[in-house]
C-alpha cells in the first residue's frame, strides 16, 4: 500500500460504553470521522490524505479522506462535525498486537503523550521531527509503519 498521503494522526475516543471508537468499521467501510467544534482543524485534511487514528495506546486505524471539507450534523451535539473517510486498514479488536502500540508504530514513547481529538501534522510536530529528522526521515518512517502495520 502506498503511503506517500500519510500526512496526519489523530486521537480518538469513544463516545459511550464501548472498548474502542470506531470498532464496527472494518477495512473498506466508509464513516464519518467526528471532530468536536472545531471546523478549522477538520478542514486541515485534503482528499486523498491519510490518517493515523490512535486510542488507549495503540493505531487502530489508517483511513483515507474522501472529501473536500467538513461537514456538520448539527444533532450530534460537541461532535456535529465530521469528514468522511476509507478504512485501509484496521486493529485486531480481539487480540491487539503490540506492534499495534503507538509507540512501537511511531518509534516513540512521546506519542503517548499526544491528547485532544484535533488531527495533527507529523512533519510539524517537534517529537517526530526529533525522533525522525534526517535527509530520508519521513520516507523511513512511511516505510517503518508500512512494515509494523503489515501494509505491503
Amino acid at each position: 500500500m502506498e503511503l506517500k498521503h500519510l500526512k496526519w494522526t489523530k486521537s480518538v475516543t469513544p463516545l459511550d460504553d464501548n472498548l474502542w471508537a470506531y470498532s464496527e468499521f472494518k477495512t473498506g467501510h466508509i464513516f464519518k470521522l467526528n471532530w468536536k467544534d472545531n471546523k478549522t482543524n477538520a478542514d486541515r485534511p485534503q482528499k486523498d490524505d491519510l490518517i493515523l487514528l490512535r486510542q488507549r495506546g495503540y493505531v487502530t486505524h489508517l483511513v483515507k479522506v474522501l472529501d473536500h471539507k467538513s461537514e456538520s450534523d448539527v444533532w450530534q451535539g460537541d461532535f456535529s462535525i465530521y469528514r468522511i473517510v476509507e478504512t485501509l486498514w484496521v486493529i485486531n479488536w480481539t487480540n491487539p498486537p503490540a506492534s499495534a502500540r503507538a509507540n512501537e508504530v511511531f518509534g516513540y514513547d512521546a506519542v503517548l503523550r499526544y491528547e485532544g481529538g484535533n488531527v495533527m501534522e507529523l512533519k510539524t510536530l517537534p517529537t517526530f521531527q526529533k525522533h525522525w529528522n534526517s535527509e530520508d526521515g519521513f520516507n523511513d518512517f512511511l516505510n517503518h509503519v508500512s512494515a509494523i502495520l503489515n501494509l505491503s
